[in-house]
Formats: structure tokens, sequence, C-alpha cells
């Protein structure tokens, strides 16, 4: 058993790029992992992505924000679980209130996973977690035919 006390934990900052605002908690967890979030009022909290192996889910602790999908905004408060299947989806959390937005971040990371950007047409690869993760971000239209440039395919 661990026990991690949040209350104990710094606020470490985890994207922060022109219109992404967030802070983490991490909490661990291998094969379900864990964090608590904080989308500052007016920011976004990922580019719209969706994961093709990787399920997610997240809690909403306090504040209010919108989850967009292909489907449109859905309003989003304290006590609600959302859930984002692996292959399901595209998803992003815009946090349109006054106040931050706190929710539990669940993953069930399979230490590979592949995720689409609808917005920027990109694509992204990754094969282990931690601090050995790899990945690899290109743009989707830029793939090429599987023996590009092999001299011995002819």
């Amino acid at each position: 058993m661990r026990v991690v006390r949040t209350s104990e934990l710094a606020w470490a900052d985890s994207l922060k790029q022109g219109a992404y605002l967030q802070r983490r908690k991490e909490l661990g967890g291998e094969h379900l992992a864990c964090g608590l979030w904080e989308l500052a009022p007016g920011k976004k909290s990922f580019p719209l992505h969706k994961h093709h192996l990787t399920e997610e889910a997240m809690f909403v602790v306090s504040g209010k924000g919108q989850v967009r999908t292909d489907a449109g905004l859905t309003p989003i408060g304290p006590g609600d679980f959302v859930s984002f299947p692996a292959g399901g989806s595209a998803h992003q959390l815009l946090n349109d209130g006054s106040e931050p937005l706190v929710y539990l971040g669940i993953s069930a990371p399979k230490g590979v996973d592949i995720v689409e950007y609808p917005d920027s047409g990109k694509v992204a690869s990754s094969v282990g977690t931690g601090p050995n993760r790899k990945r690899f971000i290109f743009r989707a239209k830029d793939q090429v035919e599987y023996f590009t440039d092999d001299e011995d395919a002819g």
C-alpha cells in the first residue's frame, strides 16, 4: 500500500505555453496512473487529442469547465466523472470559469501509444513510461510508403 497526502505535495507546472496553463501533483501508479491537476481560468488542458491505446478518465474536484469533443462542448463541474476510452473521440478540457478547475486525472498507460491531434494534423507515437519514454511526433500528411528510400526494395 502507498498513501500520498496531496496536501503535502507542491504543485508543479505541467504545461505552460500560450493558451495552455496547468499544474500537476503527480500521485503515481504504474498500470493506473493518477495525477491531481489544476487548470487555470481561461486556459486549455492539452491540444485536442485522441489516444488509440491509453484509456483516460477524470473526476472533477472543484471548479467548472467544458469538455470539447467531436460532438461539441459538454459542461462539467464538481462531482462529475468523465471517461475517454482508447480509440474514442478526441477530447480537450477548457476552463471557461473564473476559478481554477481542479480534477483527478487517471490513465491506464500501456507503455505504447499512438495519439492523434486533429486541430494541428499531427500524430505522436510513444514507447516506454516516465523519464525513459521515447516520443516521436510528425505531421500526418508527411507519411511515406513502407518501402520509401529503401534501396533493397528496388
